[in-house]
């Protein structure tokens, strides 16, 4: 909780009455209110009652060191600012003030003047640091409300997730029995065509729900990978095969270059899949009639083990290359207009490779295309023969 200050408030703590006196004086002269106290448990119980940021201490208490009080005055107040006198300057012990909390320290036989502006400066820190203080809470608040919002929003898409598979899949299975047939012939082929739409408009409506469940997932940390030694060729090939035939109907040409050398890779089967069929599905959404497709997988210099997916589509302009990692996130152009997304394709691709320690880089340029490039470290990699004999 940050302190209002309310007046120039000082408390001194000198057991040299007369001195005491004096500087009353002259403090309240100048527009400050003073305490006077004797000795550091007069210290201590003022400031129980009495807002003071400022305090003035003597060196010499007494039979005691000023020095040793600091740290209980800063202890329930830490941004308070504690000035050290001296009748002498004693270097020595002026270090080791400073090294114990100390502001600043003046000679008691100064100048008023040189008294006074080191209040101000005393003063103005204490505000500042009254200020950053504020500003510290009011940012750590603003962090655990954006936590707490966004966590509210996964445990929502989880649920929600969840909740529209069950029906999405009894449409799927039914659509698929009644496309077999099983349970007898249509009495009209136009319900053929009907159930065809319904079964293709239930997949790609469950597999936008299960990028969303996924993402919420991972932004809430619950996303884990189920790892196994693979063939980086067991996680391209199969996707490649899947949509070679989209990319015949769109006028795509897709081809791969997968190095015969590769080393296996300690990854997510599953999961590693699916990064590349967001990759190339995104590349074939932005890509126009005629352009080309190329998938790209080998080791690269750092030992890490690099897969490019290059398209020959629009690109992307430089200022949008940060936004299209932001889920729900799509770039305005007549391409995307055509095709339906959600704009979770990139963002889910990021945090894959974030959980396999891996990474995911953009580069394109507008009317030439884009490289994505996921990368996955030189530790996930086992030589194969290493792993055929373990």
């Amino acid at each position: 909780m940050i302190r209002k200050l309310l007046s120039r408030r000082i408390l001194v703590v000198d057991d040299d009455a007369e001195f005491g006196e004096s500087l009353l004086d002259i403090l309240e002269l100048r527009g400050y209110e003073a305490i006077i106290v004797r000795d550091a448990e007069a210290a201590l119980e003022t400031l129980r009652h009495a807002d003071c940021p400022v305090v003035m201490i003597d060196i010499r208490l007494g039979g005691t060191s000023g020095v040793d009080l600091i740290p209980q005055l800063k202890e329930d107040y830490r941004s308070r600012i504690c000035v050290m006198m001296t009748a002498h300057v004693d270097t020595p012990t002026a270090i080791e003030a400073m090294r114990r909390g100390a502001y600043d320290y003046i000679d008691k036989s100064c100048a008023p003047a040189e008294l006074v502006a080191v209040l101000d400066r005393a003063f103005e820190t204490h505000q500042l640091r009254e200020e950053k203080a504020a500003m510290i809470e009011a940012l750590r608040h603003a962090k655990e409300e954006a936590e707490a919002a966004n966590r509210a929003k996964s445990n929502f898409l989880a649920a929600m997730s969840h909740e529209l598979r069950t029906p999405l899949n009894a449409i799927i299975g039914f659509s698929d029995i009644m496309l077999m047939e099983m349970m007898g012939p249509f009495g009209n082929e136009r319900y053929r065509d009907y159930l065809k739409d319904i079964n293709v408009s239930g997949e790609h409506l469950l597999a936008i729900i299960n990028d969303i469940l996924d993402l919420s997932k991972a932004e809430a940390g619950h996303l884990e990978l189920i790892e196994d030694l693979i063939h980086p060729g067991d996680a391209i090939e199969p996707v490649q095969r899947l949509l070679t035939p989209r990319a015949s109907e769109a006028g795509l040409t897709l081809v791969s270059r997968i190095a015969d050398d590769l080393p296996l890779l300690r990854a997510d089967e599953r999961k590693t899949r699916q990064v590349m069929l967001n990759l190339l599905s995104n590349a074939m959404k932005f890509t126009p009639e005629g352009g080309r497709i190329d998938i790209d997988a080998r080791v690269n210099r750092s030992g890490d083990l690099a897969i490019a997916v290059t398209d020959t589509g629009i690109g992307i302009a430089p200022e949008d290359l940060s936004r299209v990692m932001e889920p729900f996130t799509q770039i305005d152009s007549s391409l995307s207009r055509r095709h339906a997304g959600t704009g979770l394709g990139l963002p889910l691709v990021k945090s894959i490779m974030e959980l396999h320690e891996g990474r995911l880089q953009l580069d394109s340029k507008p009317g030439i295309g884009t490289t994505a490039v996921v990368t996955f470290p030189a530790a996930r990699l086992v030589a194969q023969l290493h792993a055929l004999v373990s």
